[in-house]
């Protein structure tokens, strides 16, 4: 079942990705889907709540296990709320979109698989790998030619997922 979930992430990375090269669009059914990948192997563990709270006996109640979910899932989303953070402003300075809604969402579905500072480490890295390209653009005198950014997040939730090493060296 995880090497399916697996297979089913990075085929909607790919697939996502190709879409934003190609057209600067993020289709909402896809970004569901690539959620749907990445939130499932954390939704089949069993009995999240007990990393939560220890048994203490009956004097502290469970945490429900949606509670617990939802716990376990938030601190995935500091990536998204970086991106988020940073496109608010670099639109009011520059008078256009820098960074997409579908990139937001892309960030917060890919966090899903990746650890708490996973996610930040993401973007901090997607922004890195973008950087040649964007320098070429500029240098190539296209400054305001678009650039996609979803396969570079793709490329960098990849690489601090199969390869934290070399995030954990970087940032």
């Amino acid at each position: 079942m995880e090497v399916l979930l697996s297979v089913g992430t990075i085929v909607m990375a790919l697939i996502i990705s190709w879409r934003d090269i190609q057209t600067r669009k993020v289709i909402d059914y896809e970004i569901a889907w690539f959620s749907f990948f990445t939130v499932m192997p954390r939704a089949l563990e069993p009995w999240l709540n007990n990393e939560f709270i220890m048994d203490y006996g009956s004097a502290v109640p469970r945490l429900p296990y949606w509670l617990s979910q939802a716990l376990r899932l938030a601190p995935a989303l500091g990536g998204a709320a970086l991106l988020l953070a940073l496109a608010l402003p670099a639109r009011r300075i520059t008078g256009r979109t820098m960074i997409g809604v579908g990139d937001v969402l892309f960030a917060a579905a890919a966090g899903f698989a990746l650890t708490a500072g996973g996610s930040v480490r993401m973007v901090c890295l997607a922004f890195f790998l973008a950087l040649p390209f964007s320098l070429f653009l500029f240098i190539a005198r296209r400054p305001r030619k678009p650039l996609p950014f979803i396969p570079f997040l793709a490329l960098s939730a990849f690489l601090v997922r199969k390869v934290p090493f070399l995030s954990e060296w970087f940032f």
